[in-house]
């Protein structure tokens, strides 16, 4: 496999739009990596440079420490996977696969191993002579991945492949990537919008936003340690509350204020008394200690099964809160809840950078 490296990659399309500025990342050899972010952040144009789809206008992309700006595609050594399945209506499962070898020229003993052995991988060697009409949304998907894995690149690049599969098949197919992956120990990149995929799928993950790279880390360093406010939103579902005020000295204490709102923080943000911030607070982070600290009017009740997840007013800011064990939520009623002032994420009001 391969070791990629991104160096000040920038992208610049007609009439100076800027569609990734400033790029720089790595993924080391057999590494599962996940580009996340919101639709228009630039996460398919990256994946598109990697493949040589398209040419960077600044920066260098390494591949094994050689420079591949000027490299063509087709000597990349990158199999890609893209959201359409793009497979031949007119061929067989068998002929999909063996397609690309056959371009190539490989021998014909080769094709048939190759395409045997990523069917078995893939489950899918009973449907060698089968057309993909005769297939489902999860088995198109699994020879489409066929595709790629009889190339034996160095790299895989995945672009949303799993987005037009239904919420059951997503799930299923997260598992299928997994193990391929650990079966494979293949270097990947994979574009994803979800990022309930991205935790789960990611060994490291690179946040993007307009264009910009906002944080690169493991799934749970990312969860728990968010680089600024874009990050503590975006990745979490429910995504995070915020509430938006100032630190504040009151009674001895370090407190966030807003308005006639007062949540107690933990004392080493005294150093930041009187910085305009928001706080974020995670919908599983209330507990069912005694006391209040919010007392929200409840508007809407989610029974989620092992679950139950709340909307209610508190003041003028609406909070999403998963009801603690122990205590009942009722639809127009108030509802208690308490959280310590080590579970409040606090940032910067001007910068939205994360204040440790």
């Amino acid at each position: 496999m391969a070791e990629l490296r991104l160096n000040n990659v920038t992208k610049v399309f007609d009439q100076n739009v800027y569609a990734v500025r400033d790029i720089t990342f790595e993924v080391r050899d057999r590494e599962f990596a996940v580009l996340l972010g919101p639709s228009g952040c630039g996460k398919t144009t990256i994946l598109r440079l990697i493949a040589g789809l398209e040419e960077s206008t600044a920066g260098e992309i390494l591949i094994d420490n050689a420079r591949v700006n000027d490299v063509p595609p087709s000597r990349r050594d990158i199999a890609m996977v893209f959201q359409n399945y793009a497979l031949y209506p007119h061929m067989t499962v068998f002929d999909n696969l063996a397609f690309g070898l056959r371009m190539r020229r490989y021998p014909t003993t080769d094709i048939k191993n190759r395409v045997h052995e990523a069917a078995v991988i893939l489950g899918i060697a009973e449907l060698m002579q089968r057309k993909p009409r005769q297939l489902s949304g999860g088995e198109r998907q699994r020879v489409a991945l066929g595709r790629a894995l009889v190339r034996q690149p160095k790299i895989f690049l995945f672009d949303e492949p799993l987005s037009n599969l239904d919420a059951k098949l997503r799930v299923q197919m997260r598992a299928e990537l997994a193990r391929i992956h650990d079966r494979l120990k293949a270097t990947i990149i994979y574009v994803t919008h979800d990022q309930v995929e991205a935790l789960t799928l990611g060994e490291k993950i690179v946040v993007l936003k307009d264009g910009t790279l906002q944080q690169v880390s493991d799934p749970i360093n990312l969860y728990q340690r968010p680089t600024n406010k874009f990050v503590a939103g975006f990745v979490g579902s429910p995504p995070m509350n915020f509430l938006v005020g100032a630190i504040r000295k009151d009674g001895g204490e370090v407190v966030f204020r807003d308005g006639d709102i007062r949540l107690r923080l933990n004392k080493r943000f005294e150093e930041y008394l009187d910085r305009e911030v928001s706080i974020g607070i995670r919908p599983a982070d209330f507990s069912a200690a005694t006391g209040s600290d919010l007392a929200i009017a409840v508007e809407v009740v989610e029974p989620m099964g092992s679950e139950i997840y709340v909307y209610g007013k508190f003041g003028r800011n609406t909070i999403q809160a998963r009801v603690p064990e122990g205590k009942t939520a009722v639809r127009g009623r108030v509802l208690d809840l308490k959280i310590e002032p080590n579970k409040i994420y606090v940032f910067d009001g001007k910068t939205d950078t994360a204040l440790r």
